[in-house]
């Protein structure tokens, strides 16, 4: 009887932090994740301004092979569109919001059939003969479920965006100097 006081004790306290933790989380959730390139920023745009050379980098191809994407309106211009459809990713849906060449991109998102709207962006910043590249996320954490969800979905899209920068290096780097 002692063991199952113990036992019940100890879930108590791991649900206490666990709804402390969750109710901790912010309204709107923020990720952002830097790498630094050695290559112009000239070298690097086009593949986070044209949706379909973002595939070729991006970390969600190599999570999910077998995804079938559709691609709207000009390629690198605001308002061409990428939808995806996965038996991994499941669907959604990406959009060029804003454009400064070479300086930043602003993209838009959803997923599934749910009604929130994402914003995701690439800033380019040269360092000398390198560029900073940095991948932000921001959306928001609607109510206890949003925010518990931001708890196991934030370090996990860390982890893909520094996936993602990682090949966009390689890429990149293996480019020819303009």
């Amino acid at each position: 009887m002692k063991a199952f006081k113990i036992i019940g004790a100890v879930v108590g306290v791991f649900i206490v932090i666990l709804i402390i933790v969750v109710t901790m989380q912010p309204a709107v959730a923020h990720l952002e994740k830097s790498i630094v390139i050695n290559a112009s920023p000239d070298v690097i745009f086009p593949y986070v301004s044209d949706l379909k050379k973002f595939n070729q980098w991006s970390p969600w191809n190599k999570m999910d092979p077998e995804v079938k994407h559709t691609y709207e309106g000009t390629e690198g211009t605001v308002g061409s569109k990428m939808n995806w459809n996965g038996p991994k990713t499941d669907t959604g849906s990406m959009w060029i919001e804003e454009i400064d060449p070479d300086k930043r991109v602003k993209s838009g998102l959803t997923f599934g059939n749910f009604d929130t709207k994402y914003h995701s962006q690439f800033i380019l910043v040269p360092e000398s003969s390198n560029t900073k590249i940095t991948w932000t996320w921001d959306g928001p954490n609607d109510g206890l479920s949003g925010k518990a969800m931001w708890v196991i979905m934030g370090p996990l899209l860390g982890t893909q965006f520094e996936s993602g920068l990682k090949d966009l290096k390689a890429l990149a780097e293996s480019m020819p100097a303009k």
